[in-house]
């Protein structure tokens, strides 16, 4: 095998790599995003366990929090690491809008939409929405209407990149899927 057919070769195992880290972002995501509503169901602080005893026992699903977020960060450096082989979108970017738009939205959620009104928590979800916010000019593309050409050993699966979109939110839906399963079976 020469150089020439091992560069031209579609890169499955990276692709692979990518694909899980996309289902396991996505998987993270949802259960923080469930986990602090649990929380925040029994009025945003509770705790379990210790040598004091709390007025409010954390909810079942609340233990998912202290496993996803590392799980985000891991997952999100990994995956771009490989995407970056393969010219595709990095995560860490949409990681962070996510994240941050999505508990912004349960802050606001809670503080402005559910009875009262919660200035702590409408605060919080005004900061952490415009911490989401730069991430939407980063994802924008900057060179609109320029092509940019895959290395050779994508070139065979990419389509100039207008295909990773689709095919990370087609993942990203497995992954919500089984978290959204996954937190009502362990909660």
């Amino acid at each position: 095998m020469s150089l020439d057919q091992t560069e031209a070769t579609v890169p499955y195992k990276r692709l692979t790599s990518l694909f899980l880290c996309v289902i396991l972002l996505a998987l993270a995501l949802t259960w923080t995003f469930l986990g602090m509503r649990a929380v925040m169901d029994v009025g945003g602080s509770c705790a379990d366990g210790g040598p004091y005893v709390s007025a409010q026992p954390c909810p079942g699903g609340s233990w998912m929090l202290a496993l996803s977020i590392p799980l985000l960060v891991i997952v999100a450096m990994i995956g771009s690491g490989v995407a970056i082989g393969l010219s595709a979108p990095g995560l860490l970017i949409p990681m962070w809008g996510l994240l941050f738009g999505s508990l912004g939205w349960n802050f606001l959620e809670y503080g402005a939409f559910s009875g009262d009104l919660v200035w702590g928590w409408i605060i919080c979800g005004v900061v952490f929405e415009l911490m989401a916010l730069p991430t939407v000019f980063l994802m924008v593309p900057s060179r609109i209407g320029k092509k940019q050409t895959p290395p050779p050993a994508v070139a065979a699966v990419s389509t100039g990149g207008a295909w990773w979109w689709p095919a990370y939110v087609g993942l990203a839906v497995v992954g919500g899927a089984l978290a959204i399963w996954s937190f009502g079976a362990w909660r």
